[in-house]
């Protein structure tokens, strides 16, 4: 594989740290995340593209996952379970732990008025470590496929038959609350590290016309799933329509895949801003949800909504990449946070 297949990915996955980013920034415009502050300027029009924003960007950093998992198996052949997991784990959950202890944690407490019990049930069970909750997803969805995923050949059939069982799995793990250790998002994001796989294998075949027919589906089915889904009741209307929202993302995850292979083939891309993101992109995804809180906090009701989110998104930005910065002078921190 060249190089270049591989800055695609490099690139999707920056990128969607940036729309995280921007995701998080205009969240607060909804009324249902933040509650500790209420709008004061009503800006609807920024919740509706934060909530399309939600049908991609995460699933499309677990495509790139499982993408490249795909990929190193191709080129290395089959690994150490044991030592592939132990791996991940440093990877992953020991900055969830140190995140969470030195981080999120104590701004929960300084900001949100957290109790403990809020704390070791969203924290210790990690059933809603705010944005830490993908470090334990993705560590659940890698171990699965480390054992499982020499089992599911990537063709079109086992992706019909992976995409029927997680959504049902994922609807009734949500149904009765399951989510301790991130359950319900590990059995609901297994498709799209499959999809990764899936898209390795047949990266050459996708072309211009059907990225487009992909983006075109999509947005119709998005708009579509958004009405039915606004209707209140538990119609199979309903029901349907539950088992469409992940498709919507695949097609949009399909799309940006897309994209992002024809601009680093076309470009390479020097701009410092890029650069910094992408060289801290793990740190900015560590850190920057409590910034935000800070920047509600400060910005809330003082300038127009579209002026904070662009404010919220450069502070943000800037804060964690210095912080990350910073953090990987010392050898201790940069264990303990994985940067």
């Amino acid at each position: 594989m060249k190089t270049s297949r591989l800055d695609n990915i490099a690139f999707l996955k920056t990128a969607m740290m940036a729309v995280i980013v921007l995701y998080h920034s205009m969240l607060f415009f909804g009324g249902k995340w933040f509650t500790i502050e209420t709008p004061v300027y009503e800006a609807n029009y920024l919740y509706a593209v934060a909530a399309w924003m939600n049908t991609f960007h995460i699933q499309a950093f677990t495509m790139a996952s499982g993408f490249l998992f795909y990929y190193l198996r191709s080129s290395r052949g089959d690994t150490n379970h044991a030592l592939a997991i132990k791996k991940r784990a440093k990877r992953l959950l020991i900055p969830y732990l140190f995140t969470s202890l030195l981080w999120a944690v104590p701004v929960d407490l300084l900001l949100c008025g957290a109790s403990m019990n809020d704390v070791l049930y969203k924290y210790g069970l990690m059933a809603n470590p705010a944005q830490l909750w993908y470090l334990v997803m993705l560590f659940g969805v890698f171990a699965f496929f480390e054992f499982f995923g020499k089992r599911i050949k990537v063709n079109i059939k086992n992706f019909i038959i992976v995409y029927i069982l997680t959504t049902v799995a994922s609807m009734v793990l949500s149904k009765y609350h399951v989510n301790v250790f991130q359950l319900t998002k590990i059995a609901q994001y297994i498709l799209y590290f499959y999809f990764g796989g899936y898209i390795y294998i047949n990266k050459d075949k996708i072309k211009g016309k059907q990225a487009l027919i992909m983006a075109i589906s999509g947005i119709i089915l998005y708009l579509i799933t958004t009405f039915v889904m606004s209707k209140s009741g538990m119609s199979i209307v309903r029901l349907s329509s539950a088992f469409l929202e992940p498709l919507v993302s695949i097609l949009e995850v399909g799309t940006i895949y897309y994209i992002c292979t024809k601009i680093t083939q076309k470009h390479k891309i020097k701009n410092l801003f890029y650069r910094l993101y992408e060289d801290n992109s793990f740190g900015i995804y560590l850190f920057h949800q409590q910034i935000v809180y800070f920047a509600i906090v400060l910005l809330n009701g003082v300038v127009h909504p579209v002026v904070q989110v662009i404010l919220s998104f450069f502070i943000v930005s800037a804060i964690s990449i210095i912080m990350t910065v910073l953090l990987k002078q010392s050898k201790p921190t940069k264990f303990m946070f994985g940067i």
